[in-house]
Order: structure tokens, then C-alpha cells, then sequence
């Protein structure tokens, strides 16, 4: 894994020597960095902490399941299929959520209930839920492609 030597790297993929197990790696290393990116800049407070320190090894820990139910280092195509059924599942997970969250927050609020404007460890909960059902349902789709390509 290159993280400076961009000619080297490039010779690699014209060379032909860029493995999915190479391109596996550079995905989790750019997992990671995004996820610390949503650290909010001003004030977090221990919830949106709590929140990076268990999204970002929930979201490995669904990368490696993707992969291996692609074949792990034998898969074929992973990254074209991780995006490509990511964004479908993305897609419908916004179609199930969105209105659900609406609805949920009028009723909240209709309700009289408090909404903090905080990350709370309810939403914790909530985000890691959402997030573990998200890549388990990529890899589900994956495991999929690859029995029929196997």
C-alpha cells in the first residue's frame, strides 16, 4: 500500500499488479479517514465521540464481511460491486428512513417530547443499527454475485 509514491503506484496498475486484497486495503484506509472526518469541528461532545470510536470499527468489520462474502482474496470485482450495490442499498435505505424519521419527529414532537439538538446515545444507537443492517445487506447482495460467478 502506497501512501506518497503516486508514480509507483500507478506503474502497479498499468503493470497489472494491483490485487483486490491491495485495493481492499486502500478502501478500509479510506473508511477510516471519513469516518474521522465526521468528527465535528467545534464542540463534540462524548456521544458524537462515542459515535466515531464504534462507527469506524462497525464499518470495517462490514467491509470485511463484504469481502469475504466476495470471495475475500480470490473474490473478483469487489470495489465495482461494493459500489455499485452500496449505492442501490444506500438508495432504499433512504427511502425506508427518511419518511420514518419524519413521521418519528412529528409524533415527537406532536407529543411534547424534547428533541435534543445534541448527538444523544440514542442516536448512537440508531446510526450503529442502521449502519451494521447497511453492510450486512451489501454483503448479503455480494455474497449473491459471487456463489453465481464462483
Amino acid at each position: 500500500m502506497y501512501f506518497w509514491r503516486i508514480n509507483t503506484l500507478k506503474e502497479d496498475f498499468i503493470a497489472g499488479n494491483v490485487t483486490e486484497k491491495s485495493m481492499f486495503k486502500y478502501l478500509v484506509a479510506y473508511t477510516i479517514f471519513v469516518g474521522l472526518a465526521m468528527i465535528p469541528p467545534s464542540e463534540p461532545n462524548q456521544f458524537d465521540l462515542l459515535s466515531i470510536l464504534i462507527l469506524i470499527p462497525v464499518s470495517i468489520i462490514g467491509l470485511l464481511y463484504a469481502y469475504s462474502s466476495n470471495g475475500g482474496d480470490s473474490g473478483t470485482d469487489f470495489l465495482a460491486k461494493y459500489f455499485a450495490i452500496g449505492w442501490v442499498v444506500t438508495v432504499r435505505l433512504l427511502v425506508v428512513f427518511i419518511p420514518l424519521a419524519v413521521v418519528t419527529n412529528i409524533v415527537m414532537v406532536g407529543s411534547g417530547f424534547d428533541i435534543s439538538e445534541g448527538t444523544t446515545m440514542w442516536n448512537v444507537l440508531i446510526t450503529i443499527v442502521i449502519e451494521a443492517f447497511y453492510f450486512w445487506r451489501i454483503a448479503v447482495h455480494i455474497g449473491q454475485t459471487a456463489n453465481v460467478n464462483a
